[in-house]
């Protein structure tokens, strides 16, 4: 239990649904509807969703061993490492799914005679790394870096099939168009809720000798950078409802916005007026509750 607790498991559980909603859910019908094979089958895919898996899973591992001093200021209770596992132990499982994770990633890219698959790996688990030694601790640098790779999250699904991908002649439009809107979707709602992370650990991190957004510049001016990436975000999901607009008021119409813009608005609402620790960790979830409600969308694109 410890060590799904460390791992994030019910983020991996996230990762994974993300992986296959748009493999199976996106990428497959319009393969189908094309004539063309996917490079990977439902066993090599899978293998592709497990190497995924263990760079978010060492990217957690190496987090809390390098923010411990921070997580026992800002999270006492929740805290894993030295408490339920030894930092010694969570080393070797931080080594062990990196080196698992790339030996897969080696596998997949001679399998499907796609070789730079291979450097996407060392390069995702090089930024992790380098966001908990340094990054995280820094203004903005971290915030990207962590949206950077879960918008990877969406886009190794379809780097890996982008051969087949330009085959399929007018559907590929309409494929590339869906893995767009969930990159930028990605990147920016987890910006949003990064910065509003930040706010909400301030003290832990300030006691820490960080450089995050509201210890430089300070709480009201971090509210209205995570403010703007919130609207940025919202001009996102307009947009796409525009594009969209042929099919009227569908269901995908209501989904997006009772499920993502109206909870987004009030986040915006709630973040102007937010003053306490309670108020910013409430948001956090809010925020999460976003970024879920995204990919649970691919659900109605399906219909």
């Amino acid at each position: 239990m410890s060590f799904l607790k460390l791992i994030r498991f019910p983020n991996l559980i996230i990762v994974v649904l993300t992986q296959y909603l748009l493999q199976y859910l996106i990428l497959i019908p319009a393969f189908e509807s094309a004539g063309v094979s996917p490079l990977l089958d439902h066993f090599h895919f899978s293998i592709l969703v497990l190497s995924t898996v263990l760079i978010a899973a060492g990217g957690y591992i190496i987090n809390d061993l390098e923010d411990y001093e921070i997580d026992i200021l800002n999270k006492p209770k929740k805290v894993i490492i030295n408490q339920y596992i030894s930092a010694k132990n969570a080393w070797k499982m931080y080594w062990g799914v990196s080196i698992l994770g790339f030996l897969i990633s080696l596998y997949l890219a001679i399998y499907v005679k796609n070789l730079p698959l291979v450097f996407i790996y060392p390069t995702a688990i090089f930024l992790l790394y380098f966001y908990s030694k340094s990054l995280k601790k820094s203004v903005l640098w971290g915030n990207v870096i962590v949206s950077i790779f879960c918008a990877f999250v969406a886009g190794i699904v379809i780097f890996a099939e982008r051969e087949n991908v330009w085959e399929m002649k007018g559907l590929s439009s309409e494929v590339v168009g869906i893995f767009i809107f969930y990159l930028v979707f990605a990147f920016f709602s987890t910006m949003f809720r990064e910065i509003i992370k930040d706010i909400e650990d301030e003290d832990g991190d300030r006691k820490n000798g960080c450089r995050t957004l509201p210890i430089v510049f300070g709480k009201t001016k971090a509210k209205w950078v995570a403010i703007f990436f919130g609207n940025i975000l919202l001009l996102i999901l307009g947009y796409w409802l525009f594009l969209k607009k042929e099919n009227g008021f569908d269901l995908g119409f209501f989904y997006i916005l009772a499920g993502i813009i109206f909870p987004l608005l009030y986040s915006l609402v709630k973040l102007f007026l937010a003053k306490t620790k309670k108020e910013f960790h409430l948001l956090s979830q809010i925020s999460k509750y976003i970024m879920l409600s995204g990919i649970l969308y691919l659900l109605i694109l399906s219909i």
